[in-house]
């Protein structure tokens, strides 16, 4: 079977050098839903004398279950860790020994990554960021030191968005008894359904906004752009536009041969009907 084959057994990555922590919670799962997590704890009770064969070999095959899957969790150059034994409950231990020490390294170690701990909007709901400083600090109890509950509670509020200020200066301020970390997660999770109901509301309105104002203007004020643009302000009075009526004279041209407004020279009727006529043809020569 090929290493792709083995790992698209589970919907999570085999235990390697530095996923204990989430391969453990994982497992675990898989382990409760196989039916098997009671062999792990130990507290799995024995087949009772008069059970049937068929039974005895169901309760076999679920402890032999319990194994296997750790087995086939871990990746190949680790299963020789546990590759001597054939109780899950064995190997279970074996892997916790090896890949969760209690060494003050490891917990030192723990320490700092608990307290470099940041929320991400973009990747996180402050109830999983909760839900993950919950889990550190577990994992710190597990190595041999228990964090005190304040430096925990602390620690959800520290570094939170801005969105967040006002709440925080209210968790500063409630009484001792209050000061929980179930009570905080819950207020945490509370303000963040407030501050997205928020802004599902002003992108509402920002969008009806843009549709009333889809190229700068309102309808009202698109009308009255059509408007003005087939006509113009002149004076006390309104003329039509020469792009809209090309009929109508224009009173910027003036015309330098009959010293009249309303035409250019070279549109000039006088000047035209001069040119044209024989007789005045015949006076400009004898002038000349």
């Amino acid at each position: 079977m090929s290493e792709s084959a083995e790992t698209s057994i589970f919907a999570f990555p085999k235990l390697s050098d530095f996923n204990y922590g989430s391969w453990k919670t994982d497992m675990k799962v898989l382990l409760m839903e196989k039916g098997c997590w009671q062999f792990i704890l130990g507290t799995e009770k024995p087949c009772s004398e008069g059970a049937s064969d068929r039974e005895q070999l169901a309760h076999e095959l679920r402890k032999q279950r319990s194994y296997t899957t750790i087995y086939m969790g871990v990746e190949r150059k680790y299963q020789a860790l546990i590759a001597d034994t054939e109780d899950g409950k064995t190997a279970w231990d074996t892997l916790k020994a090896n890949f969760e020490p209690s060494s003050r390294a490891r917990l030192a170690s723990l320490v700092d990554d608990f307290f470099s701990s940041r929320f991400d909007v973009n990747e996180e709901t402050i109830g999983i960021y909760s839900k993950k400083i919950v889990e550190k600090n577990q994992q710190i109890k597990e190595a041999g030191f228990k964090m005190p509950d304040i430096l925990v509670c602390f620690q959800l509020i520290r570094f939170l968005p801005p969105e967040y200020d006002n709440l925080v200066q209210i968790l500063y301020r409630i009484k001792d008894e209050e000061f929980t970390v179930d009570n905080i997660t819950k207020q945490l999770i509370t303000e963040s359904g407030r501050i997205q109901l928020k802004l599902k509301d002003e992108n509402r309105v920002q969008s009806v906004t843009d549709a009333y104002t889809a190229g700068g203007r309102n309808p009202e004020e698109n009308r009255q752009k059509q408007k003005n643009t087939a006509t113009k302000s002149y004076g006390s009075g309104t003329v039509m536009d020469p792009g809209v009526r090309r009929n109508r004279k224009s009173s910027s041209n003036f015309c330098k041969y009959c010293k009249r407004k309303g035409h250019s020279e070279d549109g000039c009727f006088k000047k035209k009907n001069r040119r044209t006529n024989p007789f005045v043809q015949k006076i400009e020569v004898q002038i000349d």
